[in-house]
């Protein structure tokens, strides 16, 4: 009788919690197996014929999702801007500026601004006067490409902006150089 009691306390003090967390781990599986018994099924030739072909797109095709052609800077020297200036895209441009341009090249495009300033403070190339001889002395096709792939710190906005909205952008650069003469 007293083994019997002895067993029972051993049970409930020490084996009935140990089980139940044994348990408990087990229902913590990550939902991988442990090992690939198969892994050589996946690699086999039958089972590359069933997925879909990764195809390159023919020279020349033209992408359907909007994307542009990219061409190199040297390229983009000779390119014209295709967007008249108007005052419709002058206030489109004014807009872009203050939304993507304006809070690194200052409000007046003057390279003075809070992160003009953080980045002198940080040693690192703070952003152009765009009223500068440097960025005066571009062309229209050079800036397209500079607003486009970044340059510099300047991140790309070839996936944020469409092409019209790059070019109002560059009318808008112009109109600032015009400002500050």
């Amino acid at each position: 009788m007293q083994l019997s009691s002895h067993l029972r306390r051993l049970l409930t003090r020490r084996a009935l919690p140990l089980a139940i967390g044994v348990l408990a781990l087990t229902g913590c599986n990550p939902g991988a197996y442990p090992f690939d018994y198969f892994r050589e099924m996946h690699y086999q030739q039958s089972q590359h014929l069933l997925e879909p072909q990764r195809l390159s797109p023919p020279d020349g095709s033209v992408p359907r999702t909007g994307g542009r052609p990219q061409i190199s800077f040297a390229g983009a020297r000779d390119l014209q801007n295709p967007v008249r200036s108007t005052p419709d895209t002058q206030k489109a441009g004014v807009a872009l500026f203050k939304v993507n341009c304006a809070v690194c090249h200052g409000a007046a495009g003057n390279g003075e601004s809070f992160v003009a300033q953080r980045f002198t403070a940080n040693h690192f190339v703070p952003p152009a006067d765009l009223a500068s001889s440097r960025v005066r002395n571009r062309t229209d096709g050079e800036l397209d490409w500079i607003i486009d792939n970044g340059i510099g710190g300047m991140p790309p906005f070839r996936d944020l902006l469409t092409e019209d909205q790059v070019w109002a952008l560059v009318n808008q650069v112009r109109a600032v150089q015009g400002q500050q003469r």
